[in-house]
């Protein structure tokens, strides 16, 4: 019986996001590292430690990338200037997996796309929670219409985010949206994916609570409306008045409802018979490494065989071009039409 060797990946960066990466490409069954790049004076001896033993480290991308064979690249960087890095990448011929979001700039992220295109490359973008059990129930638990269509849809994000842990990436401190474009575009895209629809129009607020530790607005409120007829309120912040993380999504039906109550999981049903909600049974899974580790596998997959990967760079143009629309609804006290707004720009 023969064995399909292990991908090869070259990771781009190494900071707190970037090391979780790392130990997930160590324990995979189908990637193995064939470099590091990242140009901090502590990535070698991080490496050494801590990384796959033997694995080459480099301060430069270009030189990464002309000196080790690799068959895909995973960057993880912050979201700032990415463009002139990535096309080392492209020009390389390598397939690209990359942290959202894609760009700080949304014209950036379409020019990004269309670099990748017009060489035929395979480009995804990082949307963990797509990849999740709790995912993929409601996802097939409201496309089979089983209690009927969706009437009313509630999701709740509060949590106090240190932003000065050391598991965390630092950049999100003195973003001008952090809370949009680090955490609330991780939402809008799941809701985009299990409601399986574009995002007609949007009304949104943000604003800076008093003891925020964020340059920017660390907390949103917003009123979705899909193109296919369901209505969402959304409320998330990164500053709030208990150091917990409190996570409510709320879906009712015409003949039951869904809750889950927790980020991962945590969900229950009833119909509208049901005196009580049941637990619904799931798979375990571990926040930020079950889900990140099936996207991994999937993508991995993908450049195996050629095939589309579902959380494309064309894809996640949409969910950055309503993150935008967001801001846009922001800046002009208006309701913003989510199409148009993305058409105008590059996003069709």
């Amino acid at each position: 019986m023969t064995t399909t060797p292990a991908l090869r990946v070259l990771q781009v960066g190494l900071g707190a996001r970037g090391r979780r990466w790392a130990g997930l490409v160590r324990r995979s069954p189908t990637v193995v590292p064939a470099a590091y790049v990242d140009p901090r004076p502590d990535t070698a001896a991080w490496a050494a430690e801590h990384g796959e033993p033997g694995t080459p480290v480099f301060a430069d991308v270009a030189e990464a990338a002309r000196a080790v064979e690799a068959d895909f690249a995973l960057v993880v960087t912050p979201p700032f200037g990415r463009r002139a890095l990535l096309n080392v990448l492209f020009d390389r011929g390598l397939p690209v997996l990359c942290e959202k979001p894609l760009a700080a700039d949304l014209g950036e992220a379409v020019e990004i796309n269309r670099d990748a295109e017009q060489r035929g490359l395979l480009f995804g973008v990082v949307q963990n929670f797509r990849y999740l059990p709790a995912s993929q129930w409601l996802r097939d638990t409201y496309q089979s219409r089983r209690y009927g269509p969706v009437t009313f849809v509630a999701l709740t994000y509060v949590r106090t985010r240190d932003g000065y842990a050391p598991h965390l990436n630092r950049y999100c401190l003195e973003m001008a949206d952090s809370m949009l474009l680090e955490q609330s575009i991780h939402h809008l895209d799941l809701a985009r994916y299990v409601y399986d629809s574009e995002v007609a129009s949007v009304q949104c607020h943000t604003w800076n609570p008093a003891n925020s530790m964020y340059r920017g607005d660390a907390a949103v409120a917003a009123l979705l409306r899909f193109e296919n007829g369901i209505a969402m309120t959304y409320h998330g912040t990164w500053t709030s008045g208990r150091d917990t993380l409190d996570f409510t999504w709320r879906t009712d039906m015409t003949r039951g409802a869904v809750v889950q109550r927790d980020l991962v999981g945590d969900v229950f049903e009833a119909s509208m018979t049901d005196g009580a909600y049941r637990p619904v049974p799931l798979p375990p899974a571990e926040p930020m490494l079950t889900d990140t580790a099936g996207l991994l596998e999937d993508f991995a997959a993908c450049v195996a065989d050629g095939r589309g990967f579902t959380a494309s760079g064309r894809d996640h143009l949409k969910t950055l071009a309503l993150t935008f629309a967001c801001l846009e609804s922001q800046r002009t006290g208006c309701r913003v039409d989510v199409r148009a707004f993305g058409a105008a720009r590059g996003v069709l």
